[in-house]
């Protein structure tokens, strides 16, 4: 940046009602701190203001707190934006969780003096359309993404899935998300994790994390514990999330009569989630859309764990078959279930795995997320 310049002020605009502080939270804490530090400013605008218990922790990193309404093509959307660019001035706005063919896009890109960032997080769930429909979605995507100067994906999978539908390839660019590594393999425990949920030291931990949604393959996974116990294995299962089908998949649970082995934790924190991943001794994904790039993958790894995910979208090109972990179709209980009972029979496959996870993840640190994306940023003055 040139000699006497200002640092960068950035409005992350989040359509977000943030709950506890997860990975992402912790990306946008670490990014407001980062451009403190260089003599920046973050400006978060949040969709609810964070609750008590978190506000502190943006605060601290010298973040500004805003709130908005976030409707695709809400006027109140478009305006509500509009004032907060005009009232904080922003180098850059950086769109996240937001439909790209949104008045928000619009009022981001009309917005004289601010480069518009947009960062494509969404997973993608096969529709049908029409050619005419299709044709469409692509001229519209197209349009709208002329108001953007750059479109962040957080993986190949998804930067090829943006430029097939429309966006201009010389717009995309990969920046692959990440997490505290370090926070997630040296910090101390706080919690015995088996004690706490009565699982014997002899049994096999196989820990899950996401919202309780039939795209994220949980029912698949109850099929798989289901299955492994059946084959005698002696394997023990925590799921760490809430959601709208939560419900049903605690009540498949006591159908299949396996409730004592299939833990339900609930929404946790990041220091709750750490506790878990270390005490466990696998993890799984098994998505049965295209994941966009899982943070909780990174989570895992980071935590010395061998990662089982389908082939589905991005997670893939974190998790390699054989090498870190298992790589198993989607939508086939049966082969989850083999992969969990392969894993559970051989330790030193496990710690083999674990060891190159841990490896690995070094690269996926939110340090190099943050400057990367501030590279962005930079790279558009």
């Amino acid at each position: 940046m040139p000699s006497g310049r200002r640092g960068l002020r950035v409005m992350s605009v989040l359509n977000l009602r943030p709950r506890k502080l997860g990975s992402f939270e912790e990306y946008t804490i670490w990014l407001s701190r980062t451009l403190a530090r260089r003599g920046g400013q973050s400006i978060l605008v949040f969709k609810d203001s964070p609750p008590d218990a978190l506000r502190p922790h943006y605060t601290e990193a010298g973040a500004e707190l805003e709130t908005k309404p976030v409707e695709p093509f809400g006027l109140d959307s478009a305006r509500a934006l509009g004032a907060l660019l005009r009232k904080h001035q922003p180098d850059v706005v950086h769109l996240h969780f937001i439909n790209m063919l949104s008045l928000d896009v619009a009022a981001a890109a009309l917005h004289r003096g601010a480069k518009v960032v947009f960062s494509e997080h969404s997973s993608d769930i096969p529709k049908e359309r029409s050619a005419l429909r299709w044709a469409l979605h692509r001229a519209s995507k197209r349009a709208f993404s002329l108001g953007i100067d750059r479109v962040i994906t957080p993986s190949n999978y998804v930067n090829a899935r943006v430029v097939s539908q429309g966006v201009s390839a010389r717009k995309v660019t990969t920046v692959y998300n990440g997490v505290n590594v370090e926070s997630f393999r040296n910090a101390s425990t706080a919690e015995d994790v088996r004690a706490k949920y009565g699982i014997a030291g002899d049994r096999v931990i196989v820990a899950s994390i996401s919202q309780l949604i039939p795209e994220k393959g949980i029912g698949y996974l109850i099929d798989a514990a289901a299955a492994a116990l059946r084959e005698g294995r002696s394997v023990s299962f925590i799921h760490v999330g809430d959601g709208p089908r939560g419900e049903e998949y605690r009540e498949k649970v006591r159908r299949l009569g396996i409730e004592k082995h299939f833990i339900f934790a609930g929404l946790l924190n990041l220091w709750q989630i750490g506790d878990i991943l270390r005490q466990s001794d696998v993890f799984t994904l098994p998505c049965t859309w295209g994941e966009a790039f899982s943070l909780v993958i990174l989570e895992a790894m980071a935590a010395g764990k061998p990662v089982i995910v389908t082939r589905a979208g991005g997670n893939t090109e974190a998790v390699e078959d054989g090498k870190n972990g298992l790589v198993v179709p989607p939508h086939d209980a049966r082969a989850l279930a083999a992969a969990i009972v392969a894993l559970h029979d051989s330790p030193e496959r496990r710690r083999a795995m674990g060891s190159e996870s841990a490896t690995r993840s070094a690269y996926f640190s939110v340090e190099r997320w943050v400057d990367e994306t501030i590279g962005v940023y930079e790279s558009l003055m």
